[in-house]
């Protein structure tokens, strides 16, 4: 270390009093003439580094104190203001030399090791980083920040328990900093726990309902629960936090259609157009949410709006794309869907180049373009393949409960229901329950709920259908009025009208069904397998749980067995009435097939059902992914589709082929 001569001391005292006074300059050009008159001095080089610094000249800092550095190499705090000089200036490898551990243990207050743990994370040594981390935390046990890149180093380096413990110390310090608490949800979403890390959320939303930003990552995590009502919500306070964010703006305006809510979407979607008229992802949503509400003509007048408005060419080829799939103009459509740039609705871009491919004969190149919209599917944040496996598991479990011993069990019941029971239409998903309930609407003594979480509460109230052996007459009367509830909320009943509740997958549920309404009457849809299988493989579904499994060939045929397996199984053990209805037979002769079925419901035949595209056109709304054939003539080319593409299902039909030939089906 140099001695400081009684000069070397002055030209100190009288740079430091010009710098605090805010004369960088000057305190600079004292500094300076002190080192050509002093010689290198590392007390000036350490100073005037810091004075060049703080005037914005990284370059000739960090030159002055590496020569302060050179003199001094074990001074801590000439280190670490090198460290953050070289930090700021992006010297990150540079930094990493200088803060080594050494100096690091030398520094008493903790701060080398602060800027050690930085740059170790800067570099991806996040062991070593949460390491310093370790240090500070040690040394001053209150600096949340610290406990915050802790947490964050160690769930990098696949800590995940021990880093969520340092974030939830730095969140217990600071509850009041949006960013730890973003980090923390962050993390309980890593190890899976998506439920915990919508409680973080909520719990910090509550007491800072402005910050943007954690309402939006909020809405996020609870989309991905499919609490999607909740989401909404959420999102909206955002939208209402940040009123000038269009692109929040337009999110809100999607999760408003995908919640049903279209006037909403709409007003939202044009009130984000009205900010900004050349918005393109705003002309995208509002042509999805036209096509839904079949309002399909009016897409040629939004694509003349958002070319007049100057919008960028890919919305523009995206907003054709879809007016050429409705015309029927696929390899146009084909060539517009070249010209989209990939961010742009990546996956419904897939989806459209597979269906324009599919009506073109083209299977190889269609199957390839659907393969790429699951492949997109697969990196949804909430898991969606492992969600498929417990759906999976958990209907094997359900499967394990229903035993004939446990049928025998149930407590006869004297039913005290106040409502008609409802018919419940069912099959797997993609078997023409659609085009079904759309010639069931025609008859205006029907009324057709459509695919509404109708049991979802019940289910819930009941906790698993091991207690219907046990339910009590009162206890199935509540879940009955809990059922109607549910009902009441989605649609308003219309007196005397037969209740149809459609929703396929409700073939899972017939135990609980049974127990409520044990004079209900099922709709059974059946299509052949491969069709039906490949039919859910190309379709764009709402990812939940279910939905899921038909993002891989193989998980869409083995949860077709298990569904149908488990139905069937029900079937031989509880007292079940069914109707089938064979898609195939109902594009064939609609009438043939379908008058039996209103005979089993007790209604008397009208010529107008089958109209189903009258009726299709006067329902407005149809949300299930057939809605953009529904509205169409009866058309028999989906029938026998999957012999276009049997090399690409020979893998599963081994699992469908005995459902091929129980429901009088070839292969």
């Amino acid at each position: 270390m140099q001695q400081l001569t009684p000069a070397v001391a002055a030209a100190l005292r009288e740079t430091m009093a010009l710098a605090s006074r805010g004369n960088l300059n000057g305190a600079r050009a004292f500094a300076e003439k002190a080192l050509r008159e002093n010689g290198s001095q590392g007390p000036i080089h350490a100073l005037l580094g810091m004075i060049c610094c703080r005037a914005g000249d990284l370059s000739s800092g960090i030159e002055h104190m590496r020569e302060a550095l050179r003199s001094n190499p074990n001074d801590p705090v000439i280190a670490a203001n090198l460290t953050a000089a070289m930090i700021d200036s992006g010297q990150i490898g540079e930094a990493v030399e200088i803060c080594t551990q050494q100096r690091a243990m030398n520094d008493p207050s903790g701060r080398m090791w602060r800027l050690r743990g930085f740059v170790l994370q800067q570099t991806d040594d996040h062991a070593a980083a949460a390491s310093a981390y370790e240090q500070v935390v040690a040394i001053a046990p209150d600096d949340f920040e610290s406990w915050n890149n802790l947490g964050n180093a160690r769930v990098t380096a696949g800590e995940m328990d021990a880093g969520i413990a340092a974030l939830e110390r730095a969140s217990a310090l600071a509850p009041a900093n949006g960013p730890v608490h973003l980090n923390l949800a962050a993390a309980y979403s890593n190890a899976g726990n998506l439920t915990a890390a919508a409680e973080i959320l909520s719990r910090y939303t509550a007491k800072v309902p402005d910050d943007a930003t954690a309402l939006v990552e909020h809405a996020t995590v609870l989309r991905h629960l499919y609490r999607d009502t909740e989401a909404l919500e959420v999102l909206e306070k955002a939208v209402a936090a940040s009123p000038g964010n269009i692109d929040l703006l337009v999110q809100m305006g999607e999760e408003q259609g995908a919640a049903w809510r279209f006037a909403d979407a709409e007003k939202t979607l044009r009130r984000a157009l009205n900010m900004d008229r050349r918005h393109g992802r705003a002309f995208v949503q509002l042509a999805i949410l036209l096509e839904h509400l079949n309002r399909e003509d009016e897409l040629p007048v939004l694509l003349s709006e958002a070319q007049s408005a100057g919008v960028d060419q890919g919305t523009a080829h995206f907003l054709q794309a879809l007016i050429c799939r409705r015309e029927k103009r696929f390899e146009e459509g084909l060539r517009f869907l070249a010209e989209v740039p990939r961010d742009i609705e990546p996956i419904r871009l897939a989806q459209l180049e597979g269906q324009f491919r599919d009506r073109l004969n083209d299977a190889d190149g269609a199957f390839a373009a659907f393969t790429e919209m699951n492949e997109l599917f697969k990196q949804d944040p909430s898991e969606p393949l492992v969600r498929a496996a417990r759906y999976r598991s958990a209907l094997q479990a359900d499967r394990d409960v229903v035993t004939p011993e446990w049928f025998a069990g149930w407590r006869d019941l004297p039913s005290g229901a106040a409502e008609d029971s409802p018919v419940f239409l069912i099959g797997f998903p993609r078997s023409g329950t659609t085009l079904l309930d759309t010639m069931l609407m025609g008859h205006d003594n029907v009324q057709v709920l459509e695919e509404r979480p109708t049991l979802q509460k019940v289910e819930e109230r009941l906790g698993g259908i091991a207690r219907l052996a046990d339910l009590s007459g009162e206890e199935v009367d509540d879940l009955r009025k809990l059922y109607f509830h549910e009902v009441s909320n989605h649609i308003e009943r219309r007196p005397g009208a037969l209740l149809v509740d459609k929703s396929p997958l409700h073939m899972t549920k017939a135990p609980l069904i049974q127990r409520l309404f044990p004079d209900a009457k099922f709709i059974l849809a059946l299509r052949h397998p491969c069709d039906v299988v490949l039919s859910c493989f190309i379709t764009s579904f709402r990812l939940n749980n279910a939905m899921s499994n038909f993002l891989d060939l193989g998980t869409a045929a083995e949860f077709y067995n298990a569904c149908f397996g488990y139905w069937e199984y029900c079937r031989s053990i509880i007292p079940i009435q069914v109707h089938p209805i064979f898609y195939e037979q109902m594009v064939n002769d609609s009438e043939a097939e379908l008058r039996p079925l209103f005979d089993y419901l007790g209604l008397d035949w009208r010529e107008g059902v089958l109209d189903h595209q009258r009726t299709a056109a006067a329902r407005g709304l149809i949300s299930t992914a057939s809605y953009a054939q529904v509205t169409e003539p009866i058309y028999r080319r989906a029938a026998g589709r999957w012999t276009r593409y049997r090399d690409h299902l020979n893998p599963v039909l081994p699992v469908l082929q005995p459902w091929v030939e129980r429901f009088g089906y070839s292969i």
